[in-house]
């Protein structure tokens, strides 16, 4: 098993811990702020960096930004619908809505999923 990969997990598992930990003590703002922290992408843009070139990472934080609206859906369907019908039945509406903007997006620009 690639090195790499462990890395990933552990800085992933180490941002969700720190957003549940803040999030469950009232504190959004804070949670928000890490969760919103950019170290999951900025460890992938140097990953891809060294594999595969500046181009890629490019691309990749491009994509980012295309894929960005899907995303906003998601969030705007947990905010909108969250206090009418509940968490979880929003949270499920919030992902159909990230996963078909996003099939759309990609079927759009042309790239095979």
């Amino acid at each position: 098993m690639d090195l790499k990969y462990i890395l990933y997990f552990f800085i992933g598992g180490m941002v969700v811990s720190i957003v549940s930990y803040f999030a469950s003590h009232s504190k959004g703002l804070v949670a928000a702020f890490f969760a919103n922290l950019p170290v999951i992408t900025f460890v992938t843009f140097i990953i891809i960096y060294f594999e595969s070139g500046e181009k890629n990472v490019i691309l990749y934080a491009k994509s980012l930004l295309i894929m960005l609206f899907p995303w906003l859906a998601y969030i705007f369907s947990i905010i909108i619908l969250g206090s009418k019908i509940g968490i979880i039945p929003s949270l499920i509406i919030g992902l159909t809505t990230y996963f078909i903007i996003s099939f759309f997006i990609m079927k759009f620009l042309a790239i095979k999923i």
